[in-house]
């Protein structure tokens, strides 16, 4: 069965056998670190299993030693470990992938002010090459907007080069008046996710002083 984390959307392969005939069981996403009880479609349902998707990710077991005269419960909290990303999946924000990319350089400075929508008036700092923006809590960028994706867009800084990605949204990512898959950004660029409106901000320090 396909279990989806209802926090940053991850999917896994579980395999039903682990519930052990019980109805339900709780799982810790292990992307975002959310838990949440997954149902046992045994017996939540009589529908028949339906295809796995094949660029899902595949739970490892549970390697955790259980003491002597220990069963399980409901409570028992499962950590899948997601398999590698895929060309198929939205890139991940994982460390191994920031550690890929250069570091943020100290000059310029860079930040997102948020021009419309609930948020307006809100500057964002951004400390790393990487950063992820949605309504999840595991976000680096956390957005109160209900039109906005729990993981929404991604904005990768390779000085001089600023690269807004949109994670294959609903309701998309605009540039421009354009819905986009990626664009370079420039220093005032806006861009809207959902109601919200952002601008980038690049400050040369030299030139602050």
């Amino acid at each position: 069965m396909i279990i989806t984390c209802p926090e940053c959307d991850t999917k896994y392969r579980y395999d039903e056998r682990r519930f052990d005939g019980r109805p339900s069981k709780q799982v810790k996403c292990t992307s975002c670190g959310f838990s949440f009880e997954a149902a046992n479609p045994t017996i939540a349902s009589d529908r028949s299993d339906k295809p796995e998707r094949p660029d899902v990710r595949e739970p490892a077991e549970d390697s955790r030693a259980a003491p002597s005269g220990w069963s399980p419960t409901v409570n028992e909290f499962d950590a899948p470990t997601p398999a590698p990303t895929t060309a198929e999946q939205p890139p991940s924000s994982g460390s191994d992938e920031a550690a890929a990319m250069p570091p943020l350089p100290t000059d310029p400075r860079y930040s997102l002010a948020v021009i419309a929508g609930d948020q307006a008036g809100s500057v964002f700092q951004i400390h790393k090459p990487r950063v992820l923006l949605g309504r999840g809590s595991a976000m680096d960028i956390q957005l109160r907007d209900s039109e906005v994706s729990r993981r929404h867009a991604s904005i990768e800084i390779r000085d001089p080069d600023v690269t807004l990605t949109d994670l294959e949204t609903t309701n998309g990512t605009w540039f421009k008046g354009s819905k986009i898959k990626t664009a370079m950004l420039g220093h005032q660029d806006e861009f809207t996710l959902g109601s919200t409106t952002l601008m980038l901000i690049v400050t040369p320090i030299r030139d602050a002083h």
